[in-house]
């Protein structure tokens, strides 16, 4: 059978230039018995000009190399002999903000990613995508209503395009969740999970459905040592696919007992 090995040595350095200012640089080398040598650098960057805000940014590089499977062809396709590993740059920007009292917390970050020779599947098998970009902001936010309720959301916005400037498979353009957390006094909490998934492609022709799904946990304490848990997903019997011509289970849940000793 065929057999390789990949060796590799990082190093991370990180740097407080002032009190408000924080800087980190990290290189790694990866050694691959087949593909060679491949050296990566990442540097990042923190400014705090005052305890409610943090500006960052971050640039790197990547490499990821084709795994056996990959290369075998996934076990019923073609293996591809001029398979080849992906290498990748990519920065990002964004500021954090808290307010004073702690109880409210946002983010916004910007991204871009170039990934060249992005292994891909098709049903021949694996290939590489010449070059393929994705590019969009993340935007992240916490609101204590209360001691006991707090609410979490995050949203994405993604343009992601293969090398023929096509959207690239399996990566919606807009997605995110809301989390409403009860946690009060006493031996009950529990969580609302509220999630999105935009329409994706599958193909040039085909597309997989946007799709809102909400998923329910809670947990009971009985004493220190024995607690009681319950999750129900996909409350709303919600039919959907993650991905085109697979299924997903209706609504369904579980129950069960977790001991400490």
């Amino acid at each position: 059978g065929n057999d390789t090995s990949i060796d590799g040595v990082f190093a991370l350095y990180a740097f407080d230039a002032t009190d408000t200012l924080t800087l980190t640089g990290g290189l790694r080398v990866d050694d691959h018995s087949t593909f060679g040598t491949e050296t990566t650098g990442r540097f990042g960057i923190a400014y705090n000009p005052n305890p409610q805000l943090t500006l960052r940014g971050s640039w790197g590089q990547g490499f990821k190399a084709p795994t056996l499977f990959q290369l075998s062809g996934g076990g019923f396709a073609t293996p591809n002999p001029n398979l080849q590993p992906e290498t990748s740059e990519a920065f990002d920007l964004g500021i954090d903000w808290r307010s004073k009292d702690g109880r409210i917390e946002a983010s916004a970050t910007v991204f871009d990613n170039d990934i060249e020779d992005l292994i891909s599947f098709a049903f021949t098998g694996y290939f590489n995508e010449a070059q393929v970009q994705t590019q969009g902001i993340e935007l992240v936010g916490r609101l204590d209503v209360t001691d006991w309720l707090s609410v979490e959301a995050n949203y994405a916005y993604i343009e992601a395009e293969d090398t023929d400037g096509n959207p690239l498979r399996r990566i919606p353009e807009h997605s995110g969740d809301i989390r409403v957390i009860f946690d009060p006094d006493g031996p009950f909490s529990g969580n609302v999970l509220i999630r999105h998934n935009g329409e994706e492609p599958n193909s040039a022709t085909t597309i997989v459905d946007e799709w809102t799904r909400v998923d329910l946990t809670g947990s009971y304490d009985v004493n220190d040592q024995v607690e009681l848990f319950a999750r129900i997903e996909n409350l709303f019997d919600e039919e959907y696919q993650q991905i085109l011509g697979y299924g997903t289970p209706d609504l369904s849940g579980s129950v069960g007992i977790r001991l400490r000793y």
